[in-house]
């Protein structure tokens, strides 16, 4: 398993030491630990493989073996186990200044970071756990290729309020231009992820058992078994592979 620290979170953590806030630096990192391990829980739950992990200054991204055709319902549980382990942190620190373990500045700085963090996470911006909980929802009513462009779309509307409704300071400039990369290399890359997507089901079949008849492949839904003008997926999906034909 790879483990990469992105330079943001190296800069940022930097900026935090020089300033002499080793309490912040200790606690923050304490909240980003057990939000990535929330997401690793369920995930060994549900026997997902990790690839590499990337820590970022509001988390981390997790490169694993999912595949874009997973159960939603394990999606969305695997993308909400950071914040349900960070909700869990507000007892463990509840307890921790209640028998004197801690100092009240240091639950005051827990109370306000550990806010922000689960705030900002569950933002629906790409590559934030907000988004895959919002496609985990709103995949099982529209089409995959909808869905993963409302999603898309969502980004680049809450990117542009995140910025407006905060202090512009250096932080927000590079979180946000951040953000902004990821989302604009999930749109350019908008063909790839569906052919794969399309890609997995031809690979590994898709065992639901709603169907839908759907006019053109490009109307697919993920959480149904297909008939795409009365034929099924599985036929349609061969004749596309074996012909090498690719949208």
């Amino acid at each position: 398993m790879k483990f990469k620290v992105h330079p943001l979170t190296y800069f940022i953590l930097f900026s935090i030491l020089i300033c002499g806030y080793f309490n912040y630096f200790l606690i923050v990192s304490i909240i980003l630990l057990f939000h990535d391990l929330g997401h690793l829980i369920i995930m060994k739950i549900y026997k997902v493989k990790i690839i590499g992990i990337e820590i970022l200054p509001f988390g981390s991204i997790i490169n694993t073996s999912i595949n874009y055709n997973m159960n939603s319902n394990k999606l969305f549980l695997i993308s909400s186990g950071g914040v349900l382990m960070q909700l869990l942190l507000y007892i463990v620190f509840y307890l921790l200044y209640n028998y004197g373990i801690i100092s009240l500045l240091s639950y005051q700085i827990f109370l306000t970071y550990n806010k922000m963090i689960i705030l900002f996470n569950i933002l629906p911006i790409i590559p934030l756990d907000g988004s895959k909980v919002f496609l985990s929802i709103i995949e099982r009513f529209w089409s995959f290729k909808s869905s993963i462009k409302i999603v898309n779309i969502i980004s680049i509307i809450s990117i542009i309020v995140f910025i407006f409704t905060n202090t512009i300071s250096l932080n927000l400039i590079f979180v946000s231009l951040f953000l902004l990369f990821k989302t604009y290399s999930e749109i350019v890359n908008h063909s790839y992820i569906f052919n794969k997507f399309l890609l997995e089901r031809y690979l590994y079949g898709s065992n639901y058992s709603k169907i839908i008849n759907v006019p053109n492949i490009k109307k697919i839904y993920k959480n149904r078994f297909n008939f795409i003008n009365n034929e099924r997926e599985d036929k349609i999906l061969a004749k596309l592979f074996d012909n090498n034909n690719y949208f």
